[in-house]
């Protein structure tokens, strides 16, 4: 018995940053545009980028203010999106999602190499 609800029954997904409606994926319930990804940064408000490390997987992220330094391997990121906290990781197909940061993410970050960019590092 499939669990999925007709198309036409679909519920509106606006991104939680901006409000721009978009497209429902039913697994990322709460996922974040990609313009408002964009926007990403660190503690230290360092722009962040995310990728995939080739075409069958796994997750990377570098820095927009070092295009030239090779991204950096993990299993996901918590960053900051206009000062929020935010969990960004690959995607079940590929791709990256970018999701608000809620407790039960935080419960399974010892499973997984998460790297923790909240905090600022400078003074």
């Amino acid at each position: 018995m499939k669990s999925e609800l007709p198309a036409k029954e679909l519920p509106d997904h606006h991104c939680p940053v901006c409000g721009s409606k978009q497209r429902v994926f039913l697994r990322y319930p709460w996922y974040i545009c990609k313009e408002c990804v964009a926007l990403a940064e660190d503690g230290d408000g360092r722009r962040l980028n995310f990728g995939n490390v080739s075409f069958s997987g796994g997750f990377c992220f570098g820095y927009v203010d070092e295009p030239d330094t090779e991204s950096r391997v993990c299993g996901s990121v918590f960053c900051l999106i206009h000062g929020r906290p935010v969990y960004v990781t690959e995607a079940r197909f590929g791709g990256t999602v970018a999701q608000p940061l809620t407790s039960s993410h935080a419960v399974g970050m010892q499973l997984y190499d998460n790297v923790d960019l909240r905090r600022r590092t400078t003074s």
